[in-house]
């Protein structure tokens, strides 16, 4: 559970008004390769100074600080980047590039006043964006497949239809763990380049196929759908609209074939505590999709739908939930 620190008196306002003070600490020393150079090393602030050009004792304040925080660690006089630290340093430098272009263009007040947002994904034509954007969405992938593997009632052979599956990280991760398997994998076009270079790295490049396709006015992937019998939505239900979200989860529950299995992972509400999912509240607003579903209002949603033998999952390392269903 997140708290405003250690010690109960702290004003919770106060507190979060200056939080942003460690976010701006660590998305710059992200930024910059400062962590990068942690992770790789245990350096004292002097030897970090040194290589990064820096001066020392700002920079030990800083460090300092984000020991106190979690973010890093300190043995006597040199510091390093835990293991948590490290998975995450992908998606921190995404949240740095995307939180500096929401403020440029003032998309909270924006989506107050006037209801209409735009997706810094169509908006911003930065080719460093976009690779930056993949390598986030990967950070988890290894992770995500093995729970999937492990707790989603996959099929033998399974034909997997990945919706939403960015460079196929997770499909390529799966892959490795499902030998008879074959994946397509759904985006927009943009990121078929991406895709194209992940999967020409793979031992069997031909186990996997990319689809354009938009999943708010679903076409070709209904059509895939017919012809698989494992559909992932990862990450996805949250970046668009609740009724398109509906809409699609309808629309697949009417085109795939009897027993498929249907794999949701996603950032669910807790109900019952303060985390990362109610952070990213923020960002559903930003883009207009104002996501509010916990894990157990999508299970009982998949039900209304017609899907069956429902479960709901969480996991110790993952700040999303795993909901699986089956189509009858």
């Amino acid at each position: 559970m997140l708290t405003a620190g250690a010690n109960d008196k702290v004003n919770p306002a106060m507190f979060w008004a200056m939080a942003y003070k460690v976010s701006d600490v660590l998305m710059l020393l992200a930024e910059s390769s400062a962590l990068v150079r942690l992770a790789e090393h245990e350096l004292s602030h002097q030897e970090l100074g040194a290589a990064m050009g820096w001066q020392e004792a700002p920079l030990k304040c800083m460090l300092d600080l984000l020991v106190r925080a979690g973010v890093l660690a300190c043995d006597g006089t040199r510091f390093s980047v835990p293991v948590g630290t490290t998975s995450v340093l992908p998606l921190v430098a995404m949240e740095a590039q995307t939180r500096r272009w929401h403020a440029s263009s003032g998309s909270l007040r924006r989506m107050l006043e006037t209801g209409q947002t735009i997706d810094p994904l169509n908006a911003i034509q930065d080719e460093g964006f976009h690779a930056g954007y993949q390598q986030a969405m990967a950070a988890s992938a290894r992770a995500l497949a093995l729970h999937v593997f492990r707790h989603a009632g996959l099929p033998p052979q399974a034909r997997v239809l990945d919706i939403g599956g960015a460079d196929g990280a997770v499909s390529e991760q799966l892959a490795r763990l499902m030998p008879g398997s074959t994946f397509c994998v759904v985006d927009r076009p943009p990121v078929q380049a991406h895709f194209d270079a992940r999967i020409a790295g793979t031992a069997q490049p031909d186990r996997f196929r990319f689809v354009s396709d938009d999943v708010t006015h679903p076409g070709r992937l209904l059509l895939e759908a017919g012809q698989s019998n494992v559909v992932i939505l990862s990450n996805l239900l949250h970046m668009i609209a609740p009724t398109p979200g509906r809409e699609l989860l309808a629309k697949l529950r009417a085109a795939l074939p009897p027993a498929s299995r249907l794999i949701i992972y996603d950032q669910f509400l807790a109900r019952d505590r303060f985390d990362v999912a109610s952070l990213m509240t923020v960002d559903w607003v930003n883009l207009g999709t104002l996501f509010s579903l916990s894990e157990d209002d999508m299970a009982e949603l998949l039900a209304e739908l017609g899907y069956v033998s429902v479960t709901r999952r969480r996991f110790p390392l993952l700040p999303g939930a795993l909901v699986c269903a089956e189509t009858e």
